[in-house]
This record gives structure tokens, sequence and C-alpha cells, in this order.
């Protein structure tokens, strides 16, 4: 592989974190709308779904909504900074891939939406869907065994 190869693969690296360190900025700055938003999405979520199981399951995920908040913004920006810095680049895909399963499921629920709302929540949807893409390409190492990759980094970071 040749070294403009090289360049397109750290340039595409880092233009993928980079939105994830933004988010995560964005999610501090406004604590409160980020809370409210994740209740919006639980309360959805609440009135949509029967069953004494998943009822309950979304019962304690409003009583934990802070933790999982916290729990959700840790895995963001560790993820996209070690990405961003090249650092552990399949642990970093693998803590994306861990936050955006969740949050592409339980804040974008188009399935519950009504019209109004259904065509951004879809769009949404799908953006985190093909991030999610992205984040199992980078969790699966790809680009780590190509020829860019001198020999010690690349056993370095398969550790995950």
């Amino acid at each position: 592989m040749c070294k403009s190869s090289k360049f397109v693969y750290q340039l595409g690296r880092i233009l993928f974190a980079i939105p994830f360190i933004v988010f995560f900025v964005l999610k501090i700055i406004y604590w409160q709308s980020s809370v409210d938003s994740l209740d919006n999405a639980l309360t959805m979520w609440k009135s949509e779904v029967v069953g004494a199981f998943l009822g309950s399951f979304i019962d304690v995920m409003i009583q934990l909504e802070i933790v999982i908040l916290v729990a959700a913004c840790l895995l963001e920006l560790v993820g996209g900074v070690l990405l961003l810095l090249g650092i552990r680049i399949r642990l970093a895909g693998w803590l994306l891939v861990l936050f955006l399963l969740p949050v592409t499921l339980v804040m974008h629920p188009f399935w519950f939406a009504d019209t109004a709302t259904r065509f951004p929540m879809v769009a949404d949807f799908f953006k985190n869907l093909a991030l999610l893409g992205g984040a199992f390409v980078f969790a699966a190492g790809v680009g780590c065994h190509d020829c860019h990759c001198h020999e010690e980094a690349h056993q370095r970071d398969d550790r995950v």
C-alpha cells in the first residue's frame, strides 16, 4: 500500500472520530438537554412497550438514566479519543459499537413515532446505523493488517 493510501486511512479514521468527541462535549455543555432527551426516549418506550419484562426493564432504565448517560458519554469519549489518536484502534471500535448499539435503538425508535416526527428519527437511526458499520470495521481491525501498519504496531493493536 502506498503512502497516499496510508494518508487516506488515517484521514478517514480521524474524521470518523471527531463527531464522537464533539457530541461528547455538547452532551456535557447541554447536560440537562441530554438528560431530557434520554428521558423523552425512555418515556416513549414506556408508553409503547407492553409486557412485564420489558416494562420493568424500561422502569429500571428510567431510574438509572443518569448512570446510563454517564456511561454512554464515557464510551463515546474514550472510543473517540483512542480512535482519533490511533491508539488501540480495535478497542476504540468496540467501545463505539457498545455506545452506538443501544443509542441507536433506544434514542431513535422511529417505529413508535407519529408522522410528524418519524422522518427525523428515521434519518438519525440510519445515520447511526452507518456509524455503527464504521465502528465495526475498526473493531474488526480492518486496515491494521494492511501493509501500511508496521509489524510491531499490528501486534500491539491486536489486543482488544
